[in-house]
C-alpha cells in the first residue's frame, strides 16, 4: 500500500439551499474533484484521495440525497449534480478543475464538461462511460426491495457485504458506511438510502446517455472487465466504449479486469493511469 491513508474531516456547504457533504484532501497542485456513484458518499475515494494529494488539491463531493447530503424532493437529474458540482468549485473560488466520476458520477461530469466547457481542464470516469438509457437490464439492484431496518449497525454492514466483491472491503467501505444509515435510540440503523429513496436517481440514470460530442477536454475512460458483463449486457458494454472513443474529442480508453469498483481493487493500476493522464 503505498502510504497511509487519510480520510479528512467532514466538511459541509449551502449550494443552491441545500447542505452538502464533502471532503477535501488538500494538495497544492491543480484541483482535482470526485463524484461518486449511486449510493454512494464521497468517502468512497478515502483509499485513492490521498495517494494524489501530492500532486492535486484533491476534494470529493457527496451528490444531494446521499450520505449526509441533505435528503431532497427534486434535483435528481445528473444535469442537476452537474451544476450542484459546479456550485461547489465556485463557492471555493475554483475556476478550473480536473473532474473524476465513478459510475453515476461519470455521466455527471460529461454533463460538468459540456455544459461549462471551461471550467473542466481533464475528465477520468472510472467505469462510469456508460450510456444507461441504453441499458439491456430491466432492473438494477438499486430497485430490489430490500430491508430498510437492521437490529444493529453490524448486521447492516454484514448485509452490504453480502451484496459487494470482497476486495472491495477496507478503509474506503468501512468510512462511507456509517454516513449511509440513521442510529436509533435501541441501537438499530435505519439505511437511508432506500429502494424507495434511490429510485429517482435511478430513473434519471437511465434516461441518460453521454454528450459526448459536446466535451472539450480530454477524457480517459477506464473499464472493468470482468464476469459481471455477459450477453446483452457485454454487447453493450462494448458498444458504450465503441461511442465513447469515437464521439469524444481527445478519448483515451483502458480496460482492466476489476469490479465495478476499480478504484479499489486495482487501485495501483488506476492510480498510475490518472497520474500519467493528468499530468
Amino acid at each position: 500500500m503505498p502510504g497511509p491513508i487519510d480520510i479528512p474531516s467532514d466538511q459541509f456547504v449551502i449550494l443552491d439551499g441545500v447542505r452538502f457533504h464533502y471532503l477535501d484532501w488538500g494538495g497544492d497542485g491543480d484541483p482535482l474533484l470526485l463524484l461518486a456513484g449511486l449510493g454512494c458518499t464521497a468517502h468512497v475515494f478515502a483509499e485513492l484521495a490521498p495517494h494524489l494529494s501530492d500532486r492535486f488539491r484533491v476534494l470529493a463531493l457527496t451528490r444531494r440525497g446521499h450520505g449526509l447530503t441533505d435528503q431532497v424532493q427534486s434535483g435528481h437529474a445528473l444535469a442537476d449534480a452537474a451544476e450542484d458540482a459546479r456550485r461547489l468549485l465556485d463557492g471555493l473560488g475554483i475556476e478550473r478543475a480536473h473532474v473524476v466520476g465513478h459510475s453515476m458520477g461519470g455521466g455527471e461530469v460529461s454533463a460538468l464538461a459540456a455544459r461549462h466547457p471551461g471550467r473542466v481542464a481533464r475528465v477520468v470516469y472510472l467505469d462510469g462511460a456508460y450510456d444507461w438509457a441504453d441499458s439491456p437490464t430491466p432492473e438494477w439492484p438499486e430497485e430490489a426491495a430490500g430491508p430498510d431496518r437492521f437490529a444493529s449497525y453490524e448486521d447492516y454492514v454484514d448485509f452490504v457485504h453480502s451484496l459487494l466483491p470482497d476486495d472491495i472491503r477496507g478503509p474506503a467501505l468501512d468510512a462511507m458506511l456509517p454516513a449511509t444509515v440513521d442510529t436509533q435510540a435501541d441501537g438499530s440503523v435505519v439505511d437511508t438510502f432506500s429502494a424507495a429513496a434511490a429510485a429517482p436517481f435511478v430513473q434519471a440514470l437511465k434516461a441518460f446517455r453521454h454528450p459526448y460530442s459536446d466535451i472539450t477536454a480530454p477524457a480517459l475512460a477506464i473499464y472493468a472487465l470482468g464476469d459481471q458483463w455477459q450477453g446483452p449486457e457485454a454487447i453493450w458494454r462494448v458498444a458504450c466504449r465503441d461511442r465513447f472513443a469515437a464521439e469524444t474529442a481527445n478519448a483515451r480508453v483502458i480496460e482492466l479486469r476489476a469490479s465495478h469498483y476499480l478504484f479499489i481493487d486495482r487501485r495501483d493500476d488506476v492510480l498510475a493511469a490518472m497520474r500519467a493522464f493528468l499530468t
